[in-house]
């Protein structure tokens, strides 16, 4: 017995003693240029921001990278420079034209990175703009440490768009502002008026030929859903929603930058499961000239570019369900709140308040 037990307690011995922690090593890519480029044909939406990697474990802020010449260089035309606005911001003067050809060049020091050629695509459209019932299946936390599946009734707001030979992929960013009111004698007059902003930053919205179910028209492209329940946005039910204004920049884009920002979102959608798509380096156009060793992170991409706004309102799967176009575009705070006074009772709505 007590030659077993000695045994029992080498082979214990043995198995600790081969368990050690795994440092994993990560390689040190810091240093290397990031470009983030978006161009397009509203100067107010043009800039190139340049900054540098830095290592997995560092702490510091991200480094900008100052002192770079930029440029934007036309096929067969003249050469657009931009100015440093401020640490690693560079702006342009001049949009480039539907139908040009362009690449982006950086001078950094002894190096010069320069981009794929790209040419303008003209200012995209919608043909149709509406909204559809949808019934999706999401996960909520109840208070329980497994989330639970319900099943929600929710109107998504889609778009169909044309297809043409210069122009078949876009890009959208949608920021949905719901707007409500308190009044604290009911009927009487609103107390508040208040807004929320919602933006879909989960995943690029894109569309592309893959999703063509027409030779000439993508149809049915979802831009957004929203519940019917207003409480799922609102702290209080003392909170009446006034609706939705829906701001939608909408952009027409490249085969190429459609392809990119397919890749990143199939990275996004990573949830840690075996059916995850296989991590893998997404490169992007810019290269390096004087030195092949060295890496650019980034994609430079022409884009054309429209902002489209609607009001929505909805008020039950079977009620009655308001989408206008709006045709003015006054600037509308993120998040906000315009209360009464003891002075004033009765407060005025904001100017581009809708209802």
């Amino acid at each position: 017995m007590q030659k077993e037990l000695k045994y029992l307690f080498l082979f214990m011995m043995l198995f600790v003693s081969c368990q050690q922690i795994y440092q994993p090593a990560i390689d040190n890519v810091s240093g290397q240029l990031v470009v983030e480029a978006l161009i397009t044909n509203d100067l107010t939406r043009n800039s190139v921001h340049l900054t540098r990697t830095s290592a997995f474990n560092d702490q510091v802020q991200i480094p900008e990278v100052s002192g770079a010449t930029v440029q934007l260089i036309q096929t067969g035309g003249p050469t657009i420079e931009a100015t440093e606005s401020t640490a690693g911001i560079y702006l342009f003067n001049s949009a480039p034209v539907s139908g040009n050809s362009y690449k982006l060049r950086i001078i950094l020091s002894k190096d010069t990175y320069e981009s794929e050629v790209v040419t303008m695509p003209p200012l995209p459209a919608m043909a149709n703009f509406y909204t559809t019932n949808v019934v999706q299946k999401v996960y909520v936390n109840n208070g329980g440490t497994v989330p639970e599946a319900v099943v929600k009734n929710l109107r998504e707001v889609d778009a169909d768009l044309p297809v043409t030979t210069a122009l078949s992929h876009y890009r959208f960013d949608v920021r949905s502002i719901l707007e409500w009111t308190w009044d604290s004698i009911p009927g009487e007059f609103h107390t508040a008026y208040g807004w929320y902003s919602y933006t879909e930053n989960n995943q690029f919205i894109l569309a592309g030929p893959a999703n063509f179910s027409q030779s000439n028209m993508l149809v049915k492209q979802p831009l957004l859903t929203v519940s019917y329940n207003v409480l799922d946005y609102l702290y209080s039910d003392t909170l009446v929603s006034n609706g939705w204004i829906l701001i939608i920049e909408q952009y027409g884009t490249s085969a190429g930058s459609y392809n990119y920002h397919q890749q990143l979102n199939s990275q996004f959608a990573a949830t840690g499961s075996i059916f995850d798509p296989i991590q893998t380096q997404i490169y992007g156009n810019i290269k390096c000239k004087t030195d092949s060793t060295k890496i650019a992170w980034g994609y430079f991409d022409l884009n054309s570019c429209q902002q489209v706004r609607y009001y929505f309102n909805l008020s039950s799967p079977t009620g009655t369900i308001t989408l206008r176009q709006l045709f003015q575009y006054p600037v509308i705070p993120f998040n906000g709140i315009v209360r009464a006074t003891k002075s004033k009772p009765g407060v005025d709505q904001p100017s581009w308040w809708q209802d």
